[in-house]
């Protein structure tokens, strides 16, 4: 009795493998994140209200490390406030002193007014952290446009990837109206430079 239960054990299990062999790979889970091929982390250390055009200075982390440099311009169309578009131009410089630059265009919105802390009273140290403060998320492309060194084999002029990211500018007081704040991007792609 015990040797028939095995073997119509072994039964269901081998049927139970053709079966899942013949329907083919799992499916691809939907919620799966995408490869974060860098991230990016700047300060804003020029900006020009009225032209829209900055900076930015900061460092890239991932499967492309080192120092970043940004230059940008924001464009905000009156009828579609608070949504804007940039074009961007994003270079990367590593240890070995290989660079790439990137073409980096999208969208974003302004939060406002952002997130209020009921804890904090207005104008009372220590001040509101989001609700007198201007920024929001960032998404767009970051296209190849140039390469030295390394790069130039790892990634195809033309080629684009996605990315995601917030720019934030800090509240004021404490601090005076039009401080520069901080950017933090997750560009997404293949692992290593790699196809």
């Amino acid at each position: 009795m015990l040797n028939r239960r095995a073997s119509l054990g072994l039964s269901c299990a081998a049927v139970c493998t053709v079966l899942i062999g013949l329907a083919g790979p799992s499916p691809v889970r939907a919620d799966k994140k995408p490869h974060i091929m860098f991230i990016q982390q700047d300060k804003v250390v020029a900006f020009n209200p009225l032209t829209g055009e900055g900076a930015q200075t900061g460092t890239a982390t991932g499967d492309i490390n080192g120092v970043s440099i940004v230059n940008f311009q924001f464009v905000v169309i009156p009828q579609t406030f608070p949504n804007f578009t940039f074009n961007n131009r994003a270079g990367i410089t590593d240890i070995d002193g290989d660079q790439i630059i990137f073409k980096n265009v999208g969208s974003g919105r302004f939060i406002g007014p952002g997130l209020a802390d009921p804890s904090v009273a207005p104008g009372v140290p220590p001040y509101q952290v989001f609700a007198n403060g201007i920024g929001g998320p960032l998404t767009g492309t970051y296209e190849v446009v140039a390469t030295s060194g390394k790069y130039s084999h790892r990634y195809r002029i033309g080629q684009k990837f996605d990315y995601k990211g917030v720019a934030y500018n800090p509240s004021t007081p404490p601090t005076p109206g039009g401080s520069l704040g901080s950017v933090y991007v997750e560009v997404y792609g293949p692992g290593n430079g790699d196809d």
